[in-house]
C-alpha cells in the first residue's frame, strides 16, 4: 500500500560509536522519507546494477546472492550484496531469497568481524525502489555495507580535496580487500 507523504524508505543499521552509534548493540532503523533522496535518486536515474562478474574482487556467493567489493569506494571496507536476478525492493523476495540473503548476510559478517579480531564499525542500508507509486522498472535491490576502519581502530579521515571536489581517496586496494576477507570463510 501506498501512502502520499511517503516516496522512500530506508532501511539501514549502524554499528559501533564511529559510524554515530548510540546504543552499545547493531541495531536498524527505518526512515521515511516525503521524496527520494538525491543518492539513491542518481543511482536509480544510472541505472544501477549489480556487477555479475567482479572476479577477484568477489567475496562470497550464496544461492542467488552475491558479495563483492565495489571497484571505487568513498569507504576503506566496503562491499556490495545482490542478487544475481533483478527484484526491485525486499518486499519482493520469495522465501528463498530471503533465505539465501539471511546466509550471505551472517556470512559477510563474520568475515568482517574477523577481518580486524574485533567487531567491526559500520554502516549498512538497504537500496530498493522508491515508494512514491512509480514503475521504477531499472530499480535493484541491493545492501551496501561500510566502514571507516582501514585497520584495526584507525579510522579513515576525509580530506577538504575530497570533500570539496567530491572526489575521494581510499587507500585500500578492492582486490586485496576481498581476498583478505575470502581467506576469512
Amino acid at each position: 500500500m501506498h501512502r502520499a507523504d511517503v516516496d522512500f524508505v530506508l532501511v539501514f543499521e549502524n554499528r559501533g560509536p564511529e559510524v554515530g552509534a548510540t546504543i552499545a548493540h547493531p541495531h536498524g532503523q527505518i526512515y521515511a522519507y516525503d521524496h527520494v533522496p538525491e543518492r539513491p535518486a542518481r543511482l536509480l536515474d544510472a541505472q544501477w546494477t549489480p556487477d555479475l562478474h567482479p572476479g577477484e574482487r568477489l567475496v562470497a556467493e550464496h544461492g542467488g546472492w552475491l558479495a563483492s567489493v565495489p571497484p571505487a569506494s568513498t569507504y576503506p571496507i566496503a562491499l556490495s550484496l545482490a542478487p544475481r536476478l533483478q527484484v526491485p525492493d525486499l518486499v519482493a523476495l520469495d522465501g528463498a531469497g530471503r533465505d539465501d540473503l539471511a546466509a550471505l548476510l551472517t556470512d559477510v559478517m563474520a568475515r568482517l568481524d574477523r577481518l580486524f579480531d574485533r567487531p567491526l564499525p559500520y554502516m549498512m542500508w538497504l537500496n530498493q525502489r522508491p515508494t512514491d507509486g512509480g514503475e521504477w522498472p531499472q530499480a535493484w535491490f541491493n545492501i551496501e555495507i561500510v566502514s571507516p576502519w582501514r585497520s584495526a581502530g584507525v579510522p579513515r579521515f576525509i580530506a577538504a580535496a575530497e570533500v570539496a571536489c567530491d572526489e575521494f581517496f581510499n587507500p585500500v586496494i578492492p582486490e586485496v580487500l576481498a581476498e583478505q576477507l575470502r581467506a576469512l570463510g
